[in-house]
């Protein structure tokens, strides 16, 4: 009874949605492609800011051991995961998904630069600012990927969760790497500040632009993602 229950579900929920007939078609929508550089730009902000979250710490605190700096370092992570698991509690609640992934990403975006504006001289108003970077940059993860098995029928949906994966592995790799070389060659971490804060800023506007299926039925008092 539970089973058909669920297939019945599972079945309402991709009424409306555009037949899509093959993987090639699937990854040259609009929406796909938009989805892969938007994942791009936000993974370039949040592994930029994983990997190299301790030297940082380092770097503006004065006399601060590996102990000190590795409590520090875990603090945006204990934040994120009160924040994901907020964040796709009302996600599912109202039933939108672009609503709780771009200012989200916004207020990372904002954080960032916040922290470069504060600057080295004031450690912990721009800690505090990165916790909330890092807390809004993990938080619309769950609602992100609901997006997609919403737009595309479900034969070609994995493929396109794939894709958009190995576009947010590539922008892993550019982040980290580039956060590296700026911190390097500038001696200090501001621009990379500015850096992860700019992807972030592309990440909000590419899933402003993404359409939803406007022709997909809704439960009464949904909204669209």
């Amino acid at each position: 009874m539970k089973k058909a229950a669920l297939q019945e579900q599972l079945d309402r929920e991709q009424q409306g949605i555009k037949a899509v007939r093959n993987y090639g078609e699937a990854f040259r929508s609009r929406n796909v492609i938009l989805l892969c550089a938007q994942y791009f730009a936000w993974s370039i902000g949040v592994y930029g800011f994983v990997l190299w979250l301790p030297s940082i710490i380092r770097s503006g605190g004065e006399n601060m051991g590996m102990v000190e700096v590795g409590w520090l370092s875990s603090v945006p992570y204990l934040a994120a995961t009160i924040a994901m698991i907020v964040v796709s509690w009302a996600s599912d609640k109202l039933q939108n998904r672009k609503l709780f992934v771009w200012p989200l990403l916004l207020i990372g975006g904002l954080a960032f630069i916040g922290s470069w504006a504060v600057g080295a001289n004031h450690f912990w108003v721009s800690y505090t600012l990165l916790v909330v970077a890092g807390a809004a940059m993990y938080a619309p993860y769950g609602p992100f990927f609901a997006i997609i098995p919403e737009m595309l029928p479900r034969n070609v949906a994995g493929g396109a969760m794939a894709l958009i994966n190995s576009m947010g592995a590539l922008g892993s790799f550019c982040g980290s790497w580039f956060v590296g070389y700026l911190n390097g060659a500038t001696g200090s971490p501001a621009a990379s500040y500015i850096f992860m804060g700019v992807a972030l800023f592309a990440s909000v506007w590419l899933t402003l632009i993404v359409k939803p299926a406007n022709n997909q039925n809704l439960p009464l008092g949904a909204h669209h993602a």
